[in-house]
């Protein structure tokens, strides 16, 4: 009996881990897939770099104006948050622009469905 219920067991087991890849159905692999959250995830991870590094200035700022650092450390610094905040702004518009082209063929798309 319990040979039985085993072999069951494995049985459904191997069903289950092959059947997706015998199927000519795509399925879908993980919730990324299902509700299409890269992008989503990807905005957001980079809006809080985005905001993390505006505020890393402006407590490097106020670091300076209390004397707490030396100019030239400052400056380097500085440059450095503003360049690290420079690409991630043009991470954050690229794929704003990126969604928006979609968006557009996708509204093209419905368009040319409702006409035909």
């Amino acid at each position: 009996m319990d040979y039985v219920v085993i072999g069951i067991l494995v049985v459904g087991a191997v069903i289950l881990v092959t059947r997706p890849m015998l199927s000519k159905q795509k399925y879908l692999h993980d919730l990324e897939d299902l509700f299409d959250l890269g992008d989503t995830r990807r905005l957001n991870y980079l809006n809080q770099r985005k905001l993390n590094t505006l505020e890393n200035i402006r407590e490097l700022d106020f670091d300076y104006q209390m004397g707490k650092l030396a100019d030239e450390d400052y400056q380097r610094l500085r440059q450095e948050y503003m360049h690290e905040a420079e690409e991630i702004i043009e991470a954050i518009d690229k794929l704003k622009i990126q969604a928006e082209i979609e968006e557009l063929i996708e509204e093209e798309v419905r368009t040319r469905r409702r006409i035909q």
